[in-house]
């Protein structure tokens, strides 16, 4: 009868346990030195060799022959405990036996001496299960057993244990096993059942496993299972695991590199018909680019492989840090966001052509140039510069004087709408403490701007201003923040059909106010688009059928926030308890309602009336 690798390949001393020499080691010292204790904790994730370790030691304090501290298993007492035989060896799964009555009988079984062997060990696994009852009826047999009694405790979940049953265990905690020591295991069990696998097929199940041993076996098993050709490769695993293989990855991440959000999206859509789940594809794609920051760190990993091939080399070299760092952020938000979604498939499909937006790309390449400038200006000043013509160490800059600039600084007023020439416009701003006075040199003072070419500014006064916002941050309430976040997803089940709506639930609550709230979106354009008064009116009409008593709301594009949010956390920390924020366009559109459409208009009709007319001869009358 066929026996699944994960049970045939379970390590029989400690030596075979795989990446827990730190277990093992102290529990071979114990049993060799007689000074084991009465009580263990046995922790750690699935797959980590827990019962394994345990049903270990209960074989080698009661084996005939130890050797070292390891089970002889040969002898009739290690065979019988194997086989079942011998019922000095209690195994118990605490997920069906958790009641109290159940460790009552365990009390009362322990105070009979062992048949076989010279203790009488229990293994409860799960213990985490067990109700608060059978963890009071437990603690004094723990705490206190008989000299023939020993309990080993194993759980995924130890903070779900009292203290009283902590405090009275020695505890050890197994850690993931690491992919090198897998990939170790695995090729011994494969060399020993003659299975042909890959180098690449090795390192995805070794991958895949998470750290878990008994994972990795099983995975093994599955492709075997599943291969029909004569070598397992990496694409049966891949199809066993529903993993995605990395050249897949790299082909929609060199789509999106080069702004080809045609070529993501069907890259994507076949990726999505094999049967890929939306959460692992997303999880591939974001462990991918942790790998690729690494080799372009510098940290080469001796288990990927991937690093040596043409293609990954190819990438990396394409895409910059910031590139990657920026993807990062638009994945890791789409994961986070699609929690409470069921239509996973589209923000998937939406973060591919983000990654794919010009406006991100010219972002990162400003980003790139500043860093590659700073690099430069730092090297630069480094070196000690010696200039080639030696009349140039005298050399000392001339500069208009005070009277002059303050001649350049006014701007004569236009007439008969002639513009004026021959006139520089000076920033109110200048910083005349300590100017140096010389001799004025026509020469270089700077060219004349003509004053009709100079851009008028834009009339903001229909714009989100940073005073808005930071009204609400000045009267933020914790209460009524958490009121608003706990309706959040219930208003984005309701209306799911309502598009302002799903970008404004979407976003994130950063403040609430008792009457308004701030919410941070992705762009302006969302900002835009949920500032629209038809939407407001909506929003508002849907937020106060929860008793909200909302009035007013303000959206924020998220790079916009950052800024404001640190001036306000450095500002607050200081000590200013209601911070004046540092003035910064935000560029995103007040709402405006019929009446104040109206009234600006008027407005403007007045405004250019008065361009025509002296002020001494208009007389505005006001119906």
């Amino acid at each position: 009868m066929y026996q699944a690798l994960y049970r045939k390949w379970r390590p029989q001393v400690f030596s075979d346990v795989v990446g827990q020499e730190h277990i093992t080691k102290t529990l071979m010292s114990e049993i060799t030195s007689g000074r084991h204790s009465h009580a263990y904790l046995f922790t750690g994730s699935r797959g980590t060799g827990k019962t394994t370790c345990a049903k270990i030691f209960a074989k080698a304090v009661n084996c005939e022959h130890p050797v070292n501290g390891d089970p002889c298993n040969e002898c009739e007492t290690c065979k019988g405990i194997d086989n079942g035989s011998i019922l000095d060896v209690i195994e118990i799964d605490a997920a069906s036996n958790n009641g109290v009555d159940n460790i009552r009988d365990i009390r009362d079984e322990a105070n009979f001496t062992p048949v076989n062997g010279r203790y009488r060990v229990y293994i409860i696994d799960e213990v985490h299960m067990l109700s608060n009852a059978a963890f009071n009826a437990l603690l004094k047999t723990l705490e206190e057993p008989p000299k023939h009694v020993i309990f080993i405790l194993a759980t995924t979940e130890p903070y779900k244990l009292p203290n009283t049953i902590l405090s009275r265990c020695q505890r050890f905690d197994f850690q993931s096993i690491s992919i090198d020591d897998i990939l170790t295991r695995l090729k011994i069990v494969a060399e020993e059942e003659n299975i042909k696998i890959n180098e690449d097929a090795l390192n995805q199940i070794a991958s895949s496993a998470e750290g878990g041993m008994r994972d990795a076996l099983s995975l093994f098993d599955q492709c075997i299972s599943y291969s029909v050709n004569p070598e397992i490769t990496l694409d049966d695993v891949l199809a066993v695991s529903g993993n995605i293989s990395y050249l897949k990855i790299i082909e929609i991440l060199n789509a999106c590199a080069s702004k080809n959000e045609t070529e993501a999206v069907i890259l994507l859509d076949k990726m999505l018909k094999e049967g890929k789940e939306v959460p692992r594809v997303i999880n591939d794609i974001i462990l991918f680019l942790r790998d690729v920051l690494l080799y372009k760190n510098q940290v080469i990993l001796e288990n990927k492989l991937m690093f040596n091939t043409q293609e990954f080399k190819s990438l990396a070299s394409n895409i910059s840090k910031n590139l990657i760092y920026s993807w990062l952020e638009i994945l890791n938000d789409s994961l986070n966001q699609m929690r409470f979604s069921t239509q996973k498939r589209a923000f998937l499909e939406l973060a591919i052509l983000k990654m794919n937006d010009n406006n991100l790309n010219s972002e990162v390449n400003l980003l790139d140039r500043i860093e590659s400038l700073e690099s430069t200006i730092q090297m630069l000043s480094s070196r000690d510069f010696t200039p080639v013509n030696s009349s140039l160490k005298s050399f000392t800059p001339v500069l208009p004087t005070r009277s002059e600039m303050d001649s350049y600084r006014q701007v004569p007023k236009p007439v008969n709408n002639t513009p004026v020439q021959n006139t520089v416009i000076i920033p109110d701003d200048t910083d005349y403490s300590e100017p140096t006075v010389v001799e004025p040199n026509p020469s270089v003072i700077p060219e004349p701007v003509n004053v009709a070419t100079k851009p008028i500014q834009a009339n903001t006064s229909n714009e989100v201003t940073v005073r808005d916002i930071e009204a609400i941050l000045n009267n933020a309430s914790k209460e009524k923040k958490e009121k608003l976040t706990a309706v959040w997803g219930e208003i984005s089940e309701r209306y799911s059909n309502t598009f302002a709506i799903q970008i404004l639930v979407n976003g994130k609550i950063v403040a609430v106010s008792d009457e308004s709230f701030l919410v941070e979106l992705a762009d302006v354009s969302f900002c835009n688009r949920v500032m629209l008064y038809e939407n407001y009116v909506k929003i508002i009409e849907i937020l106060n059928e929860f008793d909200l008593n909302i009035k007013d709301y303000i959206c924020v594009p998220k790079a916009v926030w950052s800024k404001i949010r640190d001036d306000y956390k450095n500002k607050y920390q200081s000590g200013i308890k209601k911070p004046t924020l540092d003035e910064i366009p935000v560029g995103v559109k007040k709402r405006i309602v019929p009446t104040q459409i109206i009234k600006n208009e008027d407005e403007q009709f007045i405004e250019n009336v008065k361009e025509f007319f002296d002020d001494n001869q208009l007389k505005i009358v006001e119906e």
